[in-house]
């Protein structure tokens, strides 16, 4: 009885998890494009909320990346919720800075990659957002 109570606690943090991320990408979807004190309050939140240090996981290596995604324990759901908001970030630094949209936008990829990799299934919706950021990247090349 204990293992399943404990198997139903998990499923309610996993569904509450999967809620705020998208609360937090739909509420910075919402802002103004090209609004970078609303990418620093967003990756403030997704800091004090959920415990998921957005610049930090920028700097890493898609190795450390992977390392970083999976002690946080995030579902192939939760990490395209992610992979959308980064891409997102890409994209408002595209005008500014290519340098870091381009690093924003392989990040986003490297998310969904990993995505595939936990799954151990193949997405269709992930292979097209793959693509979809793979031709933003081409156009900035």
């Amino acid at each position: 009885m204990v293992c399943m109570e404990r198997r139903d606690l998990l499923k309610a943090q996993v569904e509450q998890l999967g809620k705020v991320l998208a609360k937090i990408l739909a509420d910075f979807l919402k802002l103004p494009k090209g609004d970078s004190r609303g990418v620093e309050l967003t990756n403030q939140r997704f800091q004090n909320e959920l415990d998921i240090d957005i610049e930090k996981l920028k700097a890493l290596t898609k190795e450390e990346t992977e390392d970083y995604l999976r002690s946080l324990n995030l579902t192939a759901d939760h990490l395209e919720i992610l992979s959308e908001y980064i891409k997102e970030i890409g994209l408002t630094k595209i005008e500014e800075d290519k340098v870091a949209a381009k690093v924003w936008l392989k990040k986003a990829i490297d998310i969904l990659d990993f995505a595939d990799k936990i799954s151990k299934t193949v997405s269709f919706i992930r292979i097209n957002k793959k693509a979809v950021i793979d031709s933003i990247l081409q156009q900035q090349a």
